[in-house]
């Protein structure tokens, strides 16, 4: 329970789950997302989460829009440039001209394809995606699931995007009013 905004008597999540949850809008699945994230504790009730949680947020990262896209990728972590390039490019999110471009000059999406690159490439036992689909094309939203049907942890994706509700493979739940309208 959280603060009357959200109530799921019990979730568990196997290792290599996939989850959709679904919902009208305020109906508390960015909550559940924050709570599953450890950004927001429960009134009652527990929260465990083995290991690390990577988490896009409906909240665009801010990134310098001097960086290139593969600066961004990057940025942060260990290893040389050819290295970061080759992890970055076997996702199949960028093509090769497209790492020297500047964040300045990117759309939306792919601003939020960097962020989703991120994400799958860093060991994390748990992803959580808050409208991973927002403002991308179709070919976008299509180069992302890719991305994501070769991430080997759990996963739970927060969407109303109907294609790729469509499209999911794996479990569902439904919330209305911040609780559990329907779960298989």
């Amino acid at each position: 329970m959280v603060d009357g905004r959200l109530h799921v008597p019990q979730l568990r999540l196997d290792p290599a789950a996939r989850l959709l949850v679904t919902g009208a809008n305020g109906a508390g699945k960015s909550t559940l997302l924050r709570v599953l994230a450890g950004e927001l504790l429960p009134d009652a009730g527990a929260v465990s989460v083995p290991g690390r949680v990577g988490n896009l947020r409906q909240e665009e990262w801010p990134w310098p829009p001097g960086l290139t896209v593969l600066e961004a990728f990057a940025h942060g972590r260990g290893g040389d440039r050819d290295e970061h390039a080759d992890r970055l490019l076997s996702l199949g999110l960028f093509d090769p001209e497209a790492l020297r471009l500047r964040v300045g000059e990117l759309s939306y999406g792919q601003r939020r394809r960097i962020e989703l690159a991120r994400l799958v490439s860093e060991p994390a036992d748990l992803l959580l995606l808050d409208a991973p689909t927002n403002h991308l094309s179709p070919a976008l939203v299509e180069e992302s699931e890719v991305a994501l049907a070769d991430y080997a942890g759990a996963l739970v994706i927060v969407t109303h995007d109907r294609r790729m509700r469509t499209r999911f493979t794996g479990s569902r739940l439904e919330l209305r009013e911040g609780a559990v309208a329907v779960g298989h």
